[in-house]
């Protein structure tokens, strides 16, 4: 699974905040160790669940424009194996 991790900056009279979210799968070892990261140097965060919350088009927009669908994409998981070769060679097609 891949762990997204977002920082955004919101000013709210006169100060600055930051606010980062964590956007994966709860289950995931990847994202505990990034969530056990945050806890252990006490960095607020938002966990943004993908299977009960999906990600909007935007978000995946955005996220495939800076860093290319193939980092976005889980090759690793579970549902990618599931699919048969067919499927997964037309992947690339279609982005």
């Amino acid at each position: 699974m891949r762990v997204f991790i977002s920082l955004g900056i919101v000013a709210q009279r006169g100060i600055i905040y930051s606010m980062v979210t964590v956007y994966g799968i709860p289950n995931c070892d990847s994202v505990k160790k990034a969530r056990d990261w945050l806890a252990v140097h006490q960095v607020a965060y938002v966990f943004h669940d993908f299977k009960k919350q999906g990600a909007s088009q935007d978000l995946l927009a955005h996220w495939t424009t800076t860093t290319g669908w193939e980092r976005v994409l889980n090759r690793q998981g579970q549902t990618w194996r599931k699919l048969d070769v067919a499927e997964q060679a037309s992947v690339g097609d279609a982005a």
